[in-house]
């Protein structure tokens, strides 16, 4: 059932809950101011006998009814009522038959009083039946509920108004939830299956600020923001890796046409092609595994943490580099030990890329600089060099996966674009962080921060 229809019925439930009440409040005041009319009856029902036969009159006691609200007659056998005394403040009689007098009577001195209407006025009357023996007929004593109904008509205007003013402020306050609370709930509703159905730029109109809808719609826009960013991605990154997967395998293929087409006879020229086959599936496999390792990271699946020592890492990558390109100056300024808990294979992957990087995208006669320190509890290594860097554009998307700042010398030297991108979760998967500073003709700094461990 909808939030809309359970706050409905429950309005309705308050309503007649509210209802209910006020009547059950007003019959019994009713019957109290009835039963207080029936006690003033009783007090005067004496005086009223003496009334009716002739007798002297004493002292009403305390609290009856003055005669100005009594109305005193006699009902004759054929039904016709004569009155005796009309109070000043008493209108019309009461309606009363013979049957009604026989079946109320309860002999001399009955005390039965009951309801009836009147006749020539609109109010009502309590009325007593007094039978006597010496006179054929009944005596008739009543009083009227005037008092007592306009007091029971007040208390029910005053009921229905206060119910009225207090089902109005439950009504508006049901209809502002349902605006602030169930129309924005209805509106992602909306918008999410208006995405369902391909309308991929749909978006939750905004509300106030500070409300829980304010903050339900500006939620929603962002994940549908991230969401529709991350497709971008996506579709970026299947199209990068398929274009990279596509080159050696345009290569791989070529060959292979060619040697069915009998190109590759000479043992020299087939010779040649296997080891362009073998280099460039060489190549793509190396594209599939950071592939493989990218997702794995993604996944924040656990590596095979123990406790590493940076400073031989940063020696072995600095020795690595010079075996590739000896004329190179590279140097190495590290404290010993540089304790720390993680992946040492993952980690060596860290200061190879980035110095790699450094190899690849700098003239061979710039030097790059290799340091690690310890600074706040933390383990610090910078990779620098010192050739062209990079401008503002280029920087903010170093790490993204398959980006190049100069595509054809990267792709000519074997890079795939995602060295940095896997080197930036990799230092993520063990608590640290990663960060580039550069400027054009400034080189780049590459500054890597890992939580401390224990001396390995």
């Amino acid at each position: 059932m909808k939030l809309r229809n359970r706050l409905v019925i429950g309005l309705a439930g308050v309503t007649v809950a509210f209802a209910a009440t006020g009547y059950l409040i007003a019959n019994t005041q009713r019957r109290y101011l009835t039963e207080q009319v029936d006690r003033q009856l009783e007090n005067v029902v004496p005086i009223s006998i003496r009334v009716g036969g002739d007798r002297p009159v004493p002292l009403p006691p305390d609290g009856a009814a003055t005669f100005s609200e009594v109305y005193i007659g006699h009902l004759a056998a054929d039904g016709t009522l004569t009155t005796v005394v009309q109070g000043q403040l008493t209108s019309g009689q009461p309606a009363i038959g013979v049957a009604d007098a026989a079946a109320h009577s309860s002999g001399p001195g009955g005390r039965d009083p009951f309801t009836a209407d009147g006749v020539g006025t609109s109010d009502q009357f309590r009325v007593v039946v007094i039978e006597r023996r010496d006179v054929p007929g009944w005596d008739i004593v009543a009083l009227s509920l005037a008092k007592a109904d306009a007091a029971y008509r007040r208390l029910l205007l005053a009921t229905g108004v206060g119910g009225i003013v207090v089902l109005s402020v439950i009504a508006l306050t049901a209809a502002w939830v349902l605006r602030l609370g169930v129309r924005p709930i209805n509106d992602v509703t909306l918008a999410a299956d208006a995405i369902s159905a391909g309308e991929t730029g749909r978006r939750v109109p905004s509300y106030p600020s500070g409300t829980e809808a304010a903050r339900l719609a500006n939620a929603f826009n962002a994940m549908l923001d991230q969401r529709e960013q991350a497709d971008e991605r996506l579709r970026q990154f299947v199209a990068d890796a398929s274009h990279e997967l596509r080159t050696p395998l345009t290569s791989i293929r070529g060959y292979a046409d060619l040697y069915n087409q009998g190109g590759l006879k000479d043992q020299a020229r087939l010779d040649d092609a296997m080891r362009r086959v073998s280099g460039e599936a060489e190549r793509m496999g190396s594209i599939v595994n950071d592939l493989l390792l990218l997702s794995k990271l993604d996944r924040g699946l656990p590596l095979e943490t123990a406790p590493v020592d940076l400073a031989p890492i940063l020696d072995d990558a600095a020795a690595d580099a010079r075996a590739v390109q000896p004329d190179r100056t590279i140097t190495v300024t590290t404290e010993h030990p540089l304790p720390c808990v993680g992946d040492q294979q993952r980690l060596h992957q860290v200061i190879a890329a980035l110095v790699h990087n450094a190899l690849v995208h700098t003239p061979s006669d710039t030097p790059v600089e290799i340091t690690g320190s310890r600074s706040d509890g933390a383990l610090v290594v910078e990779v620098v060099d010192h050739g062209p860097g990079m401008d503002a554009e280029t920087a903010a998307r170093a790490f993204e996966r398959f980006y190049r700042g100069d595509p054809s010398r990267a792709r000519g030297t074997g890079g795939s674009g995602l060295g940095l991108s896997i080197a930036e979760r990799i230092v993520q998967a063990h608590g640290g962080r990663i960060a580039l500073v550069t400027a054009p003709g400034e080189g780049c700094r590459f500054r890597v921060a890992l939580p401390a461990g224990a001396p390995a």
